[in-house]
């Protein structure tokens, strides 16, 4: 009796799974990049329409690092390739976004200096919301996005091991920081180019709501598939407010040291709530305390310095509407469970 041949088509090829010194290789490459543009926007802050060339060596610095982090992503490829891996399964599990944001960057890369020969240097807001920027921003995240996505999807139980959390968290953090370069003409926590300056305008206001959905969003993202270790809050807040300040305001020493002091709270509340999607209510109770413990004493000690003009109920309402944001964000992160249907 004969066996008939099967006619099923083979199982796709799975993704090999990236070590924690490859991802740490990634991340340390990542933050070149990011240093990079933090180190670009500071030059474009400081010498603005004196920049007259792409060739500059803050771009060398920034473009460098997309080489790098770059050609170790497709080496990571290579040797998927030579292990018998075809197309996307040649890369480790969860840097396939990374493969799209190479190309993504070249292309951004080449129109940027086809726009800079073209109309010469951008400042000002123009400089962040170009096309180009805006594609080499993409390309970027893609790329720092690979070892966060690779965290995400070992197979650990939310409690993780302590390397496959603080993995998380530091390509969080340099995503994060990413997002607050593209929104530094909105960015709360410094308000005005030359300082802190006098916190009393309807845009200024909303900027420091949009601030706090950016800055609480990461840390309700990561709640989802890890318990966060101590500290990581401390370290994701800490590293983006001294590059946000070294960048815009150079000598500013408040606003890290009130971040460090609000990401120690905040890493006690993870702490002491233990939040998490099994415990919704916890969780929601932190989402709305997270905001607070930033913006409370922020915007009540501007008052206190006379940096503010802002009466109590508005910097406290302020505050307030920011930990509520906190709390609509959680309901998106981690949605209720929605009932089954009837008959189902």
């Amino acid at each position: 009796m004969t066996t008939a041949p099967s006619t099923s088509a083979p199982a796709p090829e799975a993704s090999p799974r990236a070590t924690p010194a490859q991802n740490l290789v990634t991340i340390t490459l990542g933050w070149w990049l990011t240093a990079g543009i933090f180190v670009d926007g500071w030059a474009h802050n400081r010498f603005g329409e004196s920049l007259e060339t792409f060739f500059t060596p803050w771009h060398a610095l920034f473009y460098s690092g997309f080489l790098a982090v770059a050609a170790w992503v497709l080496w990571l490829a290579v040797r998927g390739w030579l292990a018998g891996r075809r197309g996307f399964a040649a890369f480790p599990e969860g840097y396939h976004l990374a493969a799209l944001g190479v190309p993504i960057f070249l292309l951004g890369g080449l129109g940027d200096l086809t726009w800079h020969t073209v109309f010469g240097i951008e400042v000002g807001i123009e400089a962040l919301l170009s096309p180009t920027h805006l594609l080499l921003f993409a390309g970027a995240m893609c790329l720092l996005s690979a070892p966060l996505v690779s965290a995400w999807r070992a197979p650990t139980p939310r409690a993780a091991p302590a390397g496959v959390a603080w993995t998380a968290v530091l390509a969080a953090t340099s995503l994060l920081s990413f997002v607050a370069f593209m929104h530094m003409y909105l960015w709360g926590l410094l308000l005005a180019p030359q300082g802190l300056g006098f916190v009393q305008t309807r845009g200024e206001l909303g900027g420091i709501l949009l601030t706090a959905l950016i800055l609480a969003a990461p840390v309700l993202l990561l709640l989802r598939r890890f318990r966060l270790p101590f500290g990581a809050v401390t370290v994701m807040y800490g590293l983006n407010t001294v590059l946000m300040t070294l960048m815009l305001v150079p000598g500013e020493w408040r606003v890290p040291l009130l971040m460090v002091a609000a990401g120690l709270v905040v890493d006690a509340l993870l702490l002491v709530l233990d939040p998490s999607p099994a415990r919704p209510w916890a969780l929601r109770a932190f989402a709305f305390l997270l905001p607070l413990a930033v913006w409370g004493p922020y915007l009540g000690g501007l008052t206190l310095l006379h940096l503010s003009n802002l009466s109590l109920e508005l910097w406290l309402g302020v505050a307030v509407m920011a930990g509520l944001g906190g709390v609509a964000l959680s309901a998106l992160v981690v949605p209720p469970p929605v009932p089954a249907e009837a008959g189902g």
